[in-house]
């Protein structure tokens, strides 16, 4: 900790665990939908209450080893069941892989060498930066 800079630190200590948009447009089969979106660094797990993962995310709460929203697998793939006109997009997973409104946005993974992908919505347009690759 004590080689890591402090605005690095303040960097951290500021940054949320997870987004709400309450109105975002996005191009579907059916034509332009309004959506909610839920940004959150992995994903949230289907089968439990979405409130209570998002009062938790919210809350910052790093009291438990392991934050399922930040760090979940599979268990955050899926959307939840109650989620049905929401987007929830991630990364984490080191994949791209768009299903409905399930959005999981990171085809670097964090590797040298794989381009940084964004999507733009509500176009559902993928970009990349390719311009350091090996």
């Amino acid at each position: 900790m004590e080689v890591v800079p402090k605005d690095h630190k303040k960097f951290l200590a500021d940054v949320v665990w997870v987004h709400e948009e309450d109105d975002v447009c996005i191009e579907t089969q059916e034509g332009v939908k309004h959506c909610k979106l839920i940004a959150v660094h992995a994903g949230l797990e289907k089968g439990k209450n979405v409130r209570e993962q998002l009062e938790f995310l919210k809350a910052k709460d790093v009291s438990v080893p392991q934050v399922t929203g930040l760090s979940g697998r599979k268990n955050v793939w899926d959307i939840p069941e109650e989620l049905t006109e929401t987007v929830v997009v991630s990364g984490h997973h080191g994949k791209l892989h768009i299903e409905g409104l399930r959005l999981i946005i990171d085809e670097g993974g964090g590797l040298e060498g794989n381009p940084l992908a964004a999507i733009v919505l509500p176009s559902m347009k993928i970009v990349r930066d390719t311009n350091n690759l090996s």
